[in-house]
C-alpha cells in the first residue's frame, strides 16, 4: 500500500496546512519535499547531515520545520561570517550566543560550530517544537541550553555571563512581513526587529553585542535603514545559497563591539 499523501505535492502550502504542520514527517516525506520543491532530496540538510543520516541518528522534525529551519548551507555561511567578525576582537574572550526563536536549533547549532568554545542559549515557546528539538539536540552533544518559554519573560534569568561577548541571532517569524512588491519589512516581523533589540539591550546593555538579523534579498528600505541606525556599525550580506527569488542573508549590527 502506498503511503498516505504519496501522490500529493509536498510544497509550502501543504506542509504548513493545519492537517500537516505539526505532524512528525517520515524520511520519504522530507526527501519528497526537497525533490518536489528544489529537485534535491537532500535539501533539508540539518545538523551537518543530509536527511538519511540525521534520520538514522534518531532525529525527527515536524512538517513545518522542513520549511522554517535554517538549512546547513545558510547556517554555515552565517557562522563563518560571525566567526570572521569575532576573530578581529583582541584577546581571547568567552562567547555566548543567544537565539530567541530557536525552533529546530539548527541556526544556533551551525553558528556554534564556527565559534570555538562558545555556548548557546535558545528559547522556544511552542511545546511540540521544544520537545522534539530537545530530543534532537541530545543526539548532537552540542553546547546548547534550550529553554521552554518566551525570551521576553526569561531572558534576564537565563543569560550568559557579564564577561562574555554576546552574539544574538534574530530570525523571528516573518509572517506577512515578506511582501511580493516591497520585500521584507523588518518593522513587521513578529515581533519587529527593533523591539527585539530593545529587549536585549535591557539585559545585555553593558556588554559587547553582535546582532545577526536574518534578512531577504529584497528589504523594504525605510525599515532596513531604521534597523541599521540602531547600531554602531552594520553590514548587509546576501547569500547565494537557495534558489532565485528566495535568497536570504544577514544584517550584522554591533553595539559596544571592541575593535
Amino acid at each position: 500500500m502506498a503511503p498516505q499523501h504519496a501522490d500529493r505535492k509536498y510544497d509550502r502550502d501543504f506542509l504548513l496546512s493545519q492537517e500537516k504542520r505539526n505532524k512528525v514527517v517520515e524520511l520519504w516525506e522530507v526527501e519528497k519535499y526537497g525533490r518536489d520543491c528544489f529537485d534535491d532530496p537532500n535539501h533539508v540538510h540539518l545538523y551537518g547531515m543530509p536527511p538519511t543520516e540525521w534520520y538514522e541518528r534518531g532525529i525527527r522534525v515536524l512538517a513545518r520545520t522542513c520549511l522554517e529551519a535554517v538549512k546547513d548551507p545558510l547556517g554555515n555561511r552565517i557562522g563563518r561570517d560571525i566567526a570572521e567578525v569575532v576573530a578581529r576582537v583582541p584577546g581571547n574572550r568567552a562567547i555566548g550566543v543567544v537565539d530567541p526563536f530557536a525552533g529546530s536549533c539548527n541556526g544556533l547549532y551551525a553558528i556554534l560550530r564556527h565559534l570555538r568554545d562558545a555556548k548557546g542559549i535558545g528559547f522556544e515557546v511552542e511545546a511540540a517544537v521544544f520537545e522534539l528539538t530537545t530530543r534532537n539536540i541530545a543526539h548532537l552533544d552540542a553546547p546548547i541550553e534550550l529553554v521552554r518559554g518566551s525570551y521576553k519573560e526569561l531572558l534576564s534569568s537565563r543569560r550568559h555571563s557579564g564577561e562574555n561577548l554576546i552574539v544574538v541571532f534574530l530570525a523571528p517569524p516573518w509572517g506577512d512581513a515578506l511582501r511580493p512588491d516591497t520585500g521584507l519589512h523588518l518593522d513587521c516581523t513578529k515581533p519587529p526587529i527593533l523591539e527585539i533589540v530593545r529587549d536585549f539591550e535591557q539585559v545585555y546593555g553593558a556588554q559587547p553585542v553582535l546582532y545577526v538579523t536574518e534578512v531577504h534579498e529584497v528589504n523594504e528600505p525605510k525599515a532596513l535603514r531604521a534597523v541599521e541606525a540602531a547600531f554602531d556599525w552594520s553590514d548587509l550580506r546576501i547569500y547565494d545559497v537557495n534558489v532565485p527569488g528566495l535568497q536570504h542573508g544577514i544584517l550584522l549590527g554591533a553595539r559596544r563591539w571592541p575593535s
